[in-house]
């Protein structure tokens, strides 16, 4: 259903999905704007019920269960879940600098004070996150 391969996004109801931001194995997302008169602007995980098999699906219940629970200035937030016959549609945060992962991509060798800084807020994370158990 990507739209790099000639397919229109999904639809939404709340929502108008726009351009395609990439995607994965199991998942695609695309910026979103809210409908009315907000306009508030997210990214939209669509993940084909037809592509997860049984360890993707725990793996996707798990990721809803922390991003409901996870406020943290350096993890992207869940602001809401929905779903329809086809696909599951999780509303994240927009960030408008990408993720971790295409910021290293696009600058290919970090520094390593800028490695250092992102794996410190990582452990920090992790350290200060009592309330959870992690698997």
């Amino acid at each position: 259903m990507a739209s790099g391969s000639g397919f229109a996004p999904p639809k939404l109801a709340d929502f108008i999905l726009t351009e395609r931001l990439g995607s994965g194995t199991y998942a695609t997302v695309y910026k979103a704007y809210r409908k009315g008169d907000s306009r508030e602007v997210v990214a939209v995980k669509v993940v084909g019920k037809k592509t997860l098999n049984k360890a993707a699906t725990e793996n996707l219940l798990t990721e809803i269960e922390i991003l409901k629970t996870v406020r943290h200035p350096h993890i992207v937030q869940l602001k809401d879940f929905q779903w329809d016959a086809e696909n599951i549609y999780l509303i994240l945060e927009w960030c408008s600098g990408g993720d971790l992962s295409r910021f290293i991509r696009s600058r290919r060798i970090l520094p390593e004070r800028v490695a250092r800084r992102f794996l410190q807020q990582i452990g920090n994370f992790f350290m200060n996150e009592t309330s959870h158990t992690w698997t």
